[in-house]
């Protein structure tokens, strides 16, 4: 399945699923792929799933002007095809059917682990249209909230001429044996640029400088909701050396731009877009600086100003 224009997140439909609709289904953190990819269309699989399909379709939006639907079921059946995590897919599958996929994970994983009231513990309602529960004993309305995270991506100018730096990390947890960058999650009543002045002081003891917003991201590793938001900044003392905290950061380093390790994360990750974005603006520069120079040494009647 291909798309050629954008997915529209939605939560309300304008009728019930059609048999020509794509469709997602979910069992635990797995997406179901079929012959015809994760996008199997609802004629095809209703008469597979059947009575199994837990509390029926749910609409997540629309793709390419088409709506899509999700649906989960108690556990993946291997009968059904392939059974894949997110991750596997989002390499595969780009945008925008990654955030796609991504959001029916979510969705689904959300309305599977908040089905009781946290307040009288009664089994919450779904609300018509939203992506959202109400408590019919107490009135409580919980909407499928957001948990919003930063990464960093931090550099400083290279030393005696040589490249710029951009500081790595390995995290103690997760993928341990990638270079990433600083990232964690907003604290309550923080802004997303304190978050990442913190979260950088705290992991590996450095101060930014011109912290510019870069771009966000969901992110459905992580669980339901997560959204993360992505900065670029400067070192505020090109001298400093990183001191990772033990506990969330194993190693820290400092990698020249034109040396770069090879364990960086996925291409389909915010986290590469953020370091692939600052090596091209250093090779722009590099090629800006030469064509200056090309032009200085060409002198008048030679091509120069």
């Amino acid at each position: 399945m291909s798309a050629t224009g954008r997915f529209v997140p939605g939560a309300a439909a304008a009728g019930p699923p059609a048999p020509d609709d794509r469709c997602l289904v979910v069992a635990g953190r797995r997406l179901l792929v079929g012959t015809d990819g994760p996008f199997a269309r609802i004629g095809d699989l209703t008469p597979i799933v059947g009575a199994a399909v837990d509390a029926g379709w749910v609409p997540l939006g629309a793709l390419d002007g088409d709506p899509v639907w999700a649906c989960s079921l108690p556990a993946p059946a291997a009968e059904l095809g392939d059974w894949r995590g997110w991750a596997a897919l989002a390499g595969e599958l780009g945008e925008p059917l990654a955030a796609l996929a991504g959001r029916a994970l979510q969705v689904m994983t959300w309305r599977r682990t908040h089905r009781f009231c946290g307040a009288c513990a009664a089994e919450l309602a779904d609300v018509a249209g939203e992506h959202a529960r109400r408590c019919p004993a107490c009135e409580l309305y919980v909407p499928m909230q957001l948990s919003p995270a930063v990464l960093v991506a931090v550099s400083r100018p290279g030393r005696a001429g040589a490249a710029p730096e951009l500081l790595l990390v390995r995290h103690s947890y997760g993928p341990t044996e990638l270079w990433a960058l600083v990232a964690g999650f907003v604290e309550a009543g923080e802004s997303l640029e304190d978050a990442a002045h913190r979260e950088v002081g705290e992991e590996v003891g450095l101060r930014l400088a011109g912290l510019t917003y870069f771009g966000s991201q969901p992110w459905a590793m992580s669980g339901p909701g997560v959204v993360l938001a992505g900065f670029l900044a400067s070192c505020a003392d090109p001298d400093a050396e990183p001191v990772v905290d033990g506990r969330e950061i194993a190693q820290a380093q400092w990698f020249g731009l034109d040396a770069l390790p090879e364990a960086l994360p996925p291409a389909y990750s915010i986290s590469r877009w953020l370091i692939d974005a600052t090596v091209t603006a250093y090779a722009k520069s590099g090629a800006s600086a030469a064509a200056r120079c090309a032009g200085l040494r060409s002198g008048p009647g030679q091509g120069g100003l």
